[in-house]
């Protein structure tokens, strides 16, 4: 991997750092103060490096060679895909009972897919 990917890697790192750190302390100000006037704010201020972290990931494709960028396309492919089939399931559980999902659950399942497909795609190619 070049060092190009790796700076993209690594500020990705940070932007996912700095994600949870931001969720966890807007979720903590929203539930605690539910009627609070700014509460549409703080409740999107993890979209910030949410938004860092997407950057990342767009340089990160751009940046590599030929076989770096095979491997993130199927790794890619595979967390789309998985990602529909299990939120397609869900959706039509929930007609069967199963409580309601919130959204905010489809971007861990997708960058966990995103990362398992990433490890087999790799595994292929070394």
């Amino acid at each position: 991997m070049n060092e190009l990917c790796k700076k993209y890697r690594n500020q990705a790192y940070v932007g996912f750092l700095a994600y949870g750190a931001v969720t966890a302390i807007a979720m903590w100000a929203v539930l605690k103060y539910p009627l609070g006037i700014w509460r549409l704010p703080v409740a999107l201020a993890p979209m910030v490096p949410a938004l860092f972290i997407a950057r990342s990931v767009v340089r990160l494709f751009s940046s590599g060679d030929e076989l770096q960028i095979k491997i993130q396309m199927q790794s890619l492919a595979f967390a789309f895909v998985g990602t529909v089939l299990l939120t397609l399931a869900y959706g039509f559980l929930q007609m069967a009972g199963v409580p309601t999902a919130n959204w905010v659950w489809v971007w861990p399942v997708m960058g966990t897919l995103l990362l398992i497909g990433k490890l087999v795609a790799k595994s292929r190619y070394q």
